[in-house]
């Protein structure tokens, strides 16, 4: 009878073993692909806001940056999203040259287009919650069209404080939001078919968790 229990406890023990180190090896993985996906999203970002248009008298161009902004968050997620938003922010007040235009350093972001920045975070975390509470998949369209919104608040507010003789008196909205909006709606949805098009993908497992 001892024997039979020895032996029982010792299968238990070696198979708690291979739980365990079986656990260790998907958070080791998990990680990986997060850090992976994280610099794959803040490179992606650099290149998209590097695809850029002028709307004439306008001096914030109209560009893909916000796409790679949306899904850090709707892709890894409140935490990672915000990580990475903010590891994109500060490699470009650092000086390098991941914003439009190749622009970066610590006067490009105190400048006219500092509020859409800072509702850059706003909206990648935003996106990242709403995504993690179940607006996620077919749904998600709703996380990043509530993200996109998200970016104008902070720019209204940035731009009604500091005077940087745009948008003209009274012209807030028309001149700073409405130029943008359907650009940014057509990237939301890009953005939401991306979403779907990974939870296909054995991605799914490690992604936005």
């Amino acid at each position: 009878m001892y024997k039979y229990f020895h032996k029982e406890n010792l299968i238990n023990t070696k198979s708690s073993q291979i739980t365990s180190k079986n656990k260790g090896l998907y958070y080791d993985k998990s990680l990986f692909i997060k850090i992976s996906i994280s610099i794959i999203l803040i490179i992606a970002t650099s290149i998209f806001a590097q695809m850029r248009f002028f709307i004439p008298g306008n001096p914030v161009p109209i560009t893909f940056q916000t796409l790679g902004i949306l899904l850090m968050g709707g892709i890894l997620g409140p935490k990672w999203g915000l990580g990475s938003i903010l590891a994109y922010v500060v490699i470009g007040i650092a000086g390098l040259p991941v914003f439009q235009g190749g622009n970066g350093g610590l006067d490009y972001i105190t400048g006219v287009t500092g509020g859409y920045i800072i509702g850059f975070i706003l909206a990648s975390t935003s996106v990242g919650f709403l995504t993690k509470i179940g607006l996620n998949k077919s749904k998600s369209i709703w996380a990043y069209i509530i993200g996109t919104i998200l970016v104008y608040i902070p720019a209204i507010i940035w731009l009604s404080i500091f005077d940087f003789g745009w948008p003209k008196q009274g012209m807030m909205l028309s001149e700073a939001v409405y130029p943008f909006l359907i650009g940014d709606m057509i990237k939301a949805i890009v953005a939401s078919l991306f979403t779907v098009a990974i939870g296909y993908t054995n991605l799914q497992r490690f992604i936005n968790k």
